[in-house]
């Protein structure tokens, strides 16, 4: 050090007790430095275990929340190695859009850095998520990734329809055929996280069905308060398949608040919940079973007597019903229907729900207990509109619709 600073003030004429004084002071500041630059700063991994990007469209009627979720999410980080992992998260409310990472100091506080700024931007268009995808997962490499998606959410239909679609960013929405063309700059996620209503649909799980080795969502309205990310940030970081410890992680939490809606109020979630799992690579074989059924049972346009088969979908649209108990009501539960359900339970590796649901339609309603958790569309002959927009799905064309009696 002292070589050093004699180099440093070379052509500079000092006593020696002034030339000691000045090495000491030197020396206090760069340490008083150093020290402010740890407190405040998080320990960045060069490479990590797992990374996760949470992506939230919140520039809607669920902006309240978002501040609140991230607080959650703060609060589960404090569970979680930093040095090994990664947790970022986009949101876009009605503030500036912003990419930032949870890290921890060196006191293990956990901290927001702030990755990237954005201008004003339509977080639902393609270009800008893939922007957000690439400066997220790019510079945090791990051995494994997910992504969880934050928003309002209508599974299948195009947004034109301003029915069927996920995410909302002002009066702007996302189809999903638009989401699966801007996954595919993601690296190879383990799991897609939809935080959002209606999602644990068939047709959105075969449509993304390359973009993830898992889907977590639910078939039916979800909470204004979203997953418990306290207790589900956690179990994104476990090691193997976080998968299962996710969304037993968000089932627990509402199972151990259920109280059949008594009291319910967005602080105190009483009117339970609904959550599946879908395996992404079974769905191909669950599209070559249905086709089997559909092809055999559907003849000609009719509509089909849909009494006691669960519909998730509380509004007048209801559009979304148990694909499980439609199949087994087609084939009245012969063999064609044990053989199809063998693929189906390939598929829906979890599901569970609490007695009953809440709706913003209709309040508390009973959830059957034989539902099984993968919603699907059922044609019918009053609703030509969306009945155009199904056949542009990769299911209709995938599970034998396309080859039914129904649409000739």
């Amino acid at each position: 050090m002292e070589e050093l600073l004699s180099i440093l003030f070379l052509g500079f004429k000092f006593n020696t007790d002034m030339k000691s004084k000045m090495i000491l002071f030197f020396v206090s500041f760069v340490m008083l430095f150093s020290a402010c630059r740890n407190e405040d700063e998080p320990t960045l991994p060069a490479y990590g275990s797992r990374t996760v990007l949470i992506y939230m469209m919140a520039q809607n009627s669920l902006s309240p929340f978002a501040r609140l979720d991230m607080e959650e999410m703060i609060k589960g980080m404090k569970q979680v190695d930093a040095t090994s992992n990664n947790l970022l998260v986009y949101i876009d409310d009605y503030s500036a859009p912003r990419l930032v990472r949870l890290g921890k100091n060196s006191k293990g506080q956990v901290v927001e850095e702030v990755v990237a700024n954005y201008p004003e931007q339509n977080s639902t268009d393609v270009a800008v998520m893939k922007k957000v995808i690439s400066t997220a997962f790019n510079p945090y490499k791990a051995e494994s990734y997910g992504m969880g998606f934050w928003s309002h959410g209508e599974g299948w239909i195009p947004s034109p329809a301003k029915t069927r679609w996920f995410g909302q960013d002002g009066n702007d929405y996302m189809n999903i055929a638009d989401l699966h063309e801007a996954l595919q700059v993601a690296p190879k996620l383990d799991f897609l996280l939809f935080d959002a209503c209606f999602m644990e649909s068939v047709e959105v799980a075969y449509a993304l069905r390359d973009c993830g080795d898992y889907m977590i969502s639910s078939p039916t309205e979800i909470p204004g308060v979203g997953a418990p990310y306290e207790d589900v940030v956690p179990a994104m970081f476990t090691a193997g398949n976080p998968t299962m410890k996710i969304v037993s992680a968000y089932y627990a939490y509402y199972e151990n608040r259920y109280n059949d809606g008594v009291g319910l109020a967005n602080d105190n979630w009483t009117g339970g919940v609904s959550v599946g799992v879908a395996k992404m690579s079974e769905l191909e074989n669950l599209a070559a079973a249905t086709a089997k059924i559909l092809t055999k049972y559907v003849t000609g346009k009719t509509d089909f007597d849909l009494s006691g088969v669960m519909c998730y979908d509380r509004r007048y649209l209801a559009l979304y019903h148990d694909l499980d108990q439609y199949i087994y009501k087609l084939t009245a539960g012969n063999s064609d229907y044990d053989a199809w359900k063998a693929a189906f339970d390939k598929v829906m590796v979890y599901w569970k729900s609490t007695p009953r649901n809440y709706s913003a339609y209709v309040g508390m309603f009973t959830m059957d207990s034989k539902a099984k958790g993968l919603s699907t569309y059922i044609p019918m002959t009053n609703r030509e509109s969306t009945n155009t927009s199904y056949r542009d799905t990769g299911w209709y064309k995938a599970s034998g619709w396309a080859d039914t009696g129904w649409y000739k």
